[in-house]
């Protein structure tokens, strides 16, 4: 077996969570590629590493001693060597990297120092290799990864060894480190997976795996154990802040499962995430919520001869004014199409007007100040349930189309939060 486990700026905040992070890799013998990101917060009011790195630039650009900046940079990372009793001359690195800053340093160099610190003291706190990310992710000039030769580059280098790896850079042709955006290091550890041929690709983070309902509108949600990587892209789709598309993109062309854990719960199994929903699980019903807020729905209703083209025309004058298409469906009488655009959006009102243009004769209705609720079931018999619950709570639904595997359900935008709950309560109570 072969984990590749990927640890978050969370789980590498201070030295109890460095203490944590090795007790779960030192705990399973196929945890042997390590990918890790730059220390994060510590507390509410704690800076991101990354975060003081990218100030240290601005200083920098504009002339502006960072002393007191670098200054609190050393002192996270010498706090956790000293406290974790890691021996590994950590004031050589940043020695050698304040010694060479000036405004000509790029952006993209300095932030990366994060995830090399991060790396060079993890490996020696584990007795694994450092491998650095500029000798195997390799860039294209455009920035778009070199998928095949960074595949062969991490194979050579790995080669049956136990490494950690820094997430969120790698090098252009040239040797210049280049950057992900920010979460990069998700991408880093899927990729690394897929390069390695791993069993599974382990995301630890602060989170006990993917919840059924936003915490901060539900309490205490249920974890999902499982979910296909179909699922999982309908949930982020519809809201469902888990990982970018990019970052799951490599394993799941690899056909390699997923599994979101916490480091401080590693007891707990997370959600899990592959190509089959897990056996009985269709008895299960609801297997969770998400939603977006800020939609509009566009109704059309158009005579039978421009029934054909409408669909394409429609589309074209949205995308046209920058108005994004969340979902569409069609009936026999005409479109209904649900956008992202902020209420009252002057595009918006312009793309209505065209539709009314091109489309002579159609009934061209728009709603504003909507939220969409995808309810994400493995059946169908429990949506005529939630709605019944919604519309009991005083929220009524505008609008009900069936997603397989799923369900969406508007409701106006205010009484989205009352909508939720009342739908979480019908679907787990």
């Amino acid at each position: 077996m072969l984990a590749i486990a990927k640890f978050g700026g969370s789980s590498l905040s201070c030295a109890a969570a460095w203490q944590q992070v090795r007790e779960i890799v030192t705990g399973d013998i196929a945890r042997r590629v390590i990918v890790v990101s730059a220390a994060g917060k510590r507390h509410a009011d704690d800076h991101k590493i990354t975060d003081l790195l990218y100030l240290c630039h601005a200083h920098l650009r504009y002339g502006v001693p960072c002393w007191e900046l670098w200054r609190k940079i050393a002192g996270r990372y010498l706090a956790i060597r000293d406290e974790c009793a890691i021996d590994f001359p950590i004031e050589d690195e940043l020695d050698a990297i304040y010694e060479n800053l000036s405004p000509r340093t790029s952006a993209d160099f300095l932030a990366s120092r994060g995830e090399n610190l991060s790396a060079k003291l993890m490996a020696a706190y584990l007795g694994f290799s450092f491998v650095d990310a500029a000798s195997w992710l390799q860039f294209d000039y455009a920035g778009n990864v070199l998928t095949d030769a960074s595949y062969a580059a991490l194979s050579s280098l790995a080669d049956g060894r136990k490494i950690v790896t820094p997430g969120f850079y790698g090098a252009l042709p040239d040797g210049r480190i280049h950057t992900f955006s920010r979460g990069g290091s998700d991408i880093t550890g899927s990729l690394a997976a897929a390069a390695l041929h791993a069993d599974v690709y382990e995301n630890w983070t602060d989170v006990p795996g993917i919840l059924a309902a936003d915490p901060r509108i539900v309490k205490n949600p249920a974890p999902i154990a499982s979910l296909s990587y179909p699922e999982l892209q309908l949930l982020s789709g519809a809201g469902t802040q888990v990982l970018h598309e990019s970052a799951v993109a490599p394993v799941r062309a690899a056909q390699i499962p997923l599994q979101i854990r916490s480091t401080f719960a590693p007891n707990l199994p997370g959600t899990r995430i592959g190509f089959e929903a897990g056996a009985g699980l269709e008895e299960t019903g609801v297997v969770g919520f998400a939603g977006r807020r800020g939609v509009s729905m566009l109704r059309i209703l158009f005579r039978e001869e421009a029934r054909a083209d409408a669909d394409t025309l429609v589309r074209a004058c949205l995308t046209q004014r920058g108005v994004e298409v969340f979902h569409s469906s069609q009936g026999v009488e005409g479109l209904c199409l649900l956008l992202i655009a902020k209420p009252g959006q002057d595009a918006l009102h312009a793309a209505c007007d065209e539709v009314r243009r091109l489309l002579p004769g159609a009934r061209v209705k728009l709603r504003e100040n909507l939220a969409a609720l995808l309810a994400l079931c493995r059946t169908t018999r429990e949506v005529p349930k939630l709605a019944a619950a919604m519309e009991a709570a005083g929220v009524p639904v505008h609008h009900l189309v069936q997603t397989p595997p799923g369900a969406l359900l508007c409701v106006n935008d205010s009484q989205y939060e009352t909508a939720l709950r009342a739908a979480y309560a019908a679907a787990f109570s």
